[in-house]
C-alpha cells in the first residue's frame, strides 16, 4: 500500500483510522446504536445536520441504514463526497485511469518554492492543472475531481505545521515539488484500497450529502432520527484547520467564497451580535464569565479585558447558533422524533463550559424530554504526542438522547 505522509495530518488520519478530530468516535456510536436500534425499521433514514467528516454516514451505512449529511464546512463536505459507497466505483475508475497514465501528470520545472503566501504562483499553476487532468480522467464530474484532489493539495502548500498544537500552522515557508509524482501516486493507491476495502463492509449505500448551513436548509420531507454532534466552543475552528483547503476551493477550483467566520466555532467575533439565549444553563454561565471578569478588573486588566472583548462575546454567540440550529432541526423533525447528540463540556477560564445541559435546557424549551444516556472523563491532545493534562484540557463527553412528547 502506498505512502501517504506527506499528506496533511488531518487527511492521514481520515485516511487511516476514519477520524479526524471531534469525529465521532466508534464506542459512541455502539451506545447510540444500542439504544436507537430497537426504534429503527429496515427503510428508516437517520438524519444529520452537522455531519462533519461523515462519520454517522459510515457506521449507519454498515449497519443497513440510509443517512441524510448536511455539512457547512467544504472540505468535510467533499470527503464524505470521496467516502460515500456510492461514489466508491467511479472513483477507483479514475484512479485506475490516472495510475494508467503516470506520464500525463503535469510537470513542475521548479525544484521548490519560497513565499509568504500559502501557495506560490507555481503551486496554484500546478494545481489547476492537475485538477483539470482528474476532472478529464472523471468525465468532467466535478464533485468527484474536487473530492480526489482535495486531500493532496497540502502537498504543494508553503506553511509551517507548529511544534505544539497539531491543528494550527504557519502560513508561509518552503515547498519541495522533488518527488511529488510518486506521493501524488501513492496516495492514489492508498486510498483505492481503502475505498475497495471499505465498500465490502456496506450494507446501504443509499446516502444523501448535501454542503449547506442547516439555518438556510429546506427539506421536502421530514424524519424521525438524527445523530449529530456539533461543533465544540474554543476547541476547533475548522475554517481554521482547513485553511489550506478551503484557500484552494476559494481561489482555484470552485473560486466562490464561503463566510467561515459564520460557521458555528468559529474564532471570529468582530461584528457579530447574538440574540436572546433561552437555555439557563448558557445564561448562568456566560454571566459568571462577566463575574470572573470584574474580579480580575484591579489586579489583571489584560485578562478581564479579554474575557469581555473575546470570551464573553464568543460563547454568547456559540450558544445563540446553537440554539437557532437546534430550532431550526426541529423543524425537519416528525412529531415522534427521536435523537442523540455528542457533545463535550470543555473549560474556559477555570469555568465549565455546560454545552451538555445547554443542549438539554434548548430541547426541554422546544417540548422534547431528554436523558444523558453516558458521560466520560476525557482529556484532549495538546502538544504533539502529548495528553494535555492541565484544567482546561479535561472534558465531559456527553451522549444526549431526545424525544418528543407529544
Amino acid at each position: 500500500m502506498g505512502n501517504i505522509n506527506n499528506i496533511s495530518h488531518v487527511y492521514r488520519g481520515l485516511l487511516e483510522r476514519s477520524r479526524a478530530f471531534a469525529s465521532f468516535k466508534e464506542e459512541e456510536l455502539n451506545i447510540i446504536y444500542s439504544d436507537i436500534s430497537q426504534y429503527l425499521s429496515t427503510n428508516d433514514i437517520i438524519f444529520d445536520p452537522m455531519s462533519g467528516c461523515g462519520g454517522g454516514m459510515v457506521y449507519f451505512g454498515r449497519k443497513g441504514y440510509r443517512t441524510i449529511n448536511i455539512e457547512l464546512n467544504p472540505p468535510s463536505y467533499y470527503w464524505q463526497i470521496l467516502i460515500n459507497p456510492k461514489n466508491t466505483q467511479a472513483i477507483i475508475e479514475i484512479i485506475n485511469e490516472l495510475r494508467k497514465t503516470k506520464n500525463t501528470f503535469p510537470n513542475i520545472k521548479e525544484a521548490f518554492s519560497l513565499s509568504d503566501n500559502l501557495f506560490s504562483e507555481v503551486a496554484i499553476k500546478h494545481i489547476k492543472a492537475l485538477f483539470e487532468l482528474i476532472l478529464d480522467n472523471s468525465k468532467d464530474n466535478k464533485s468527484l475531481a474536487t473530492a480526489l484532489l482535495l486531500p493532496f493539495v497540502s502537498r504543494f502548500a508553503n506553511y509551517v505545521k507548529s511544534p505544539t498544537n497539531i491543528t494550527h500552522f504557519k502560513q508561509g515557508g518552503l515547498c519541495s515539488y522533488s518527488g511529488w509524482k510518486q506521493d501524488f501516486d501513492s496516495y492514489l493507491e492508498f486510498l483505492s484500497n481503502r475505498l475497495s476495502n471499505d465498500l465490502i463492509s456496506y450494507k446501504q449505500k443509499e446516502h444523501f450529502n448535501m454542503m449547506a448551513d442547516i439555518l438556510q436548509v429546506k427539506l421536502s420531507k421530514k424524519y424521525r432520527f438524527f445523530v449529530t454532534s456539533p461543533p465544540y466552543p474554543n476547541y476547533r475552528d475548522y475554517s481554521k484547520l482547513f485553511k489550506i483547503e478551503n484557500f484552494v476551493l476559494d481561489n482555484i477550483i470552485l473560486k466562490n467564497k464561503t463566510d467561515f467566520e459564520m460557521m458555528i466555532g468559529s474564532n471570529n467575533v468582530s461584528g457579530k451580535t447574538f440574540g436572546e439565549i433561552h437555555s439557563e444553563k448558557a445564561n448562568k454561565f456566560v454571566s459568571e464569565l462577566l463575574i470572573k471578569a470584574d474580579k480580575l478588573k484591579a489586579k489583571n486588566k489584560k485578562s478581564c479585558s479579554d474575557i469581555k472583548t473575546y470570551y464573553y462575546p464568543y460563547f454568547a454567540q456559540y450558544f445563540y447558533n446553537i440554539q437557532e440550529a437546534y430550532i431550526k432541526l426541529d423543524s425537519m423533525l416528525t412529531d415522534n422524533a427521536i435523537g442523540y447528540i455528542v457533545v463535550n463540556d470543555n473549560i474556559t477560564r477555570d469555568i465549565i463550559v455546560p454545552v451538555g445541559a445547554s443542549i438539554c435546557d434548548i430541547f426541554n424549551n422546544m417540548g422534547y424530554d431528554t436523558v444523558d444516556l453516558d458521560t466520560a472523563q476525557i482529556s484532549h491532545y495538546g502538544n504533539i504526542g502529548r495528553a494535555a493534562t492541565r484544567m482546561n484540557s479535561k472534558h465531559t463527553r456527553h451522549i444526549i438522547k431526545v424525544w418528543k412528547t407529544k
